[in-house]
């Protein structure tokens, strides 16, 4: 069963974009004018820009006080191909080593599937608008507690980068929700919004400020959790297409329950 619907839910994100393909066929001409107009790759928040390339994450998370508190190792490996500077579709593996004070567990969590979409009609003003939609495969153990071996995450996100000489500012809007729930199990339902300022120092290095609010609505109640989370990114050699960075997201306000972590990523891009 399991494999079916990761069959299927793949089925239809390729489907999309083969149409998606076809309609972003209509802006070309508009947007091989500004190719150049390309996204430098947050941490915490997604870029705008379609890419081809290698992500591997590392990300130590804690979360809650005393008896709630819960201790993530997280490790995971994405691969995005690019299509055209219009369009691409990710995969991402996560792994998730998880301890608080009645159990230690570990596993796969839901495996990610995005596509994403983006114009450049508005590229001489420096503006790159996009979308696009995620899907979360139950690759994960609901006995666990590390995603779900049942219920399909869908999450359309809608998102703008904007240049002004060398800031880039990143913005992103999501609405998740589940499908296919386990009997006897409401669908969670959760509005994001991440943002990203990054400007680069030289050649060799770019900082970055991120934030995300987010309000998650489960089984009648609903709560909301903000971060902000400084970082940055390296560029060990010339060509630039290998590049390291490293975040620090911090729940606010702070106190001893907010969420702390620390995110270590390699990139190579193709």
């Amino acid at each position: 069963m399991l494999r079916k619907s990761s069959l299927l839910a793949l089925v239809v994100l390729v489907a999309s974009t083969a149409a998606a393909q076809a309609t972003a066929h209509d802006d070309h001409d508009d947007d091989h004018h500004h190719e150049h107009l390309h996204f430098s790759h947050p941490l915490v928040t997604e870029s705008p820009s379609p890419d081809t390339k290698l992500r591997v994450d590392y990300l130590w998370a804690r979360s809650g006080a005393g008896i709630d508190r819960t201790i993530d190792h997280s490790v995971r490996v994405e691969g995005e191909y690019g299509f055209s500077s219009a369009l691409s579709l990710a995969v991402t593996v996560p792994y998730v080593w998880r301890s608080d004070a009645l159990a230690n567990v570990h596993g796969f969590d839901d495996t990610e599937l995005s596509l994403k979409a983006a114009s450049l009609r508005w590229g001489e003003q420096g503006v790159l608008v996009g979308g696009g939609l995620s899907a979360g495969l139950p690759t994960g153990n609901d006995a666990r507690g590390i995603g779900s071996s049942r219920a399909i995450g869908l999450e359309p996100f809608v998102d703008v980068g904007v240049m002004r000489g060398k800031l880039q500012l990143v913005g992103f809007a999501q609405y998740g929700t589940t499908v296919r729930n386990p009997v006897g199990v409401d669908a969670e339902r959760e509005l994001t919004f991440n943002g990203s300022a990054l400007y680069p120092l030289g050649r060799l290095a770019e900082l970055l400020v991120e934030y995300e609010t987010s309000r998650v609505n489960e089984a009648g109640s609903a709560v909301t959790s903000r971060l902000v989370a400084p970082g940055i990114k390296v560029y060990p050699f010339a060509n630039r297409q290998l590049m390291a960075g490293i975040s620090v997201p911090v729940g606010v306000p702070t106190d001893a329950a907010s969420a702390r972590g620390v995110l270590v990523s390699a990139f190579y891009h193709f």
